[in-house]
């Protein structure tokens, strides 16, 4: 029988194969990436190139995650964008980011004189991130936000994390054996290490650790549920994490504070049923200013 796969996961029987003549060869799993020849990993269910930074086919996820507000904030530097910038030859790796002109940007789909020039801005400015964005920025696998300020926070500077070792990561709470393996594996590797140099090289400096040691919420876990007045849902986590605290996306036994913004949900019953302390959004503003 050959079998098809119909829409999402839904095996689907195409034809009976009478002759084993038609049969076609058995698939086999390449061991090396068929874009850079880095050797292919298997990992659960899935076959994943090593080749990280490196990896030309991975390119326009990368650069379209390094963009990404939660990582660098370039703006209008979306999966569009992206996919001009590499097709066109404009891009050829991460750090060739920072040698585009502006000149250049017109000449994509969509971008005139005054779009191509606030893209190339937008891109200096990303020059100097905040060191736990940078790091969450270059999408080490197994690290997300949360692990990335952990890091920012341990280290201090980039070159500092960049000379880590396995051993010292499994000191850091809350980093594993998978992933302290996962980020030592990022720095260790040569490609990896050439083009971080480059994207140095091109001028981008992080900038120092994010929390503020001792700061008024230092070690608390606070939940933010309804809509706040006064900042969007990531500057209240921002300005949390800051003054030493941890964000938290639901309310457990371990959370000692939740800020409660205009149409409250389940968190604010989970809240009272476990007895956490609730404040408003008056309350929090009097803590983080």
């Amino acid at each position: 029988m050959r079998v098809m796969r119909a829409g999402d996961v839904i095996p689907e029987i195409v034809e009976k194969v009478s002759s084993p003549r038609n049969r076609p060869a058995p698939f086999a799993m390449p061991r090396r990436c068929p874009s850079c020849n880095s050797l292919v990993q298997k990992e659960g269910a899935f076959h994943l190139c090593t080749g990280g930074l490196s990896c030309p086919a991975q390119l326009v996820g990368r650069l379209t995650h390094y963009a990404s507000r939660e990582a660098l904030n370039i703006e209008n530097l979306g999966t569009r964008t992206a996919h001009q910038l590499v097709e066109r030859g404009m891009i050829r790796r991460l750090s060739d980011l920072y040698r585009i002109y502006p000149e250049q940007l017109e000449s994509l789909e969509g971008f005139a004189q005054k779009s191509a020039q606030a893209l190339h801005k937008s891109i200096r400015e990303s020059q100097k991130p905040r060191l736990d964005r940078f790091i969450y920025a270059l999408a080490i696998p197994e690290v997300g936000e949360h692990i990335a300020r952990l890091l920012a926070d341990r280290y201090g500077t980039f070159d500092r994390l960049r000379q880590t070792n396995r051993e010292e990561l499994m000191n850091i709470e809350e980093i594993g054996p998978q992933v302290a393996d996962s980020i030592a594996s990022f720095f260790a590797d040569e490609g990896n290490t050439k083009e971080l140099d480059r994207l140095l090289n091109a001028g981008v400096t992080p900038r120092g650790g994010k929390s503020t040691k001792h700061g008024p919420l230092e070690g608390k876990t606070i939940v933010l549920t309804g809509e706040l007045k006064s900042f969007t849902r990531r500057e209240a986590k921002e300005k949390i994490e800051s003054l030493g605290g941890h964000a938290s996306s639901s309310v457990s036994g371990n959370t000692d504070m939740v800020v409660v913004g205009t149409n409250a949900g389940g968190k604010l019953d989970e809240a009272r049923k476990r007895g956490v302390k609730t404040i408003d959004e008056k309350r929090f503003i009097e803590l983080v200013r």
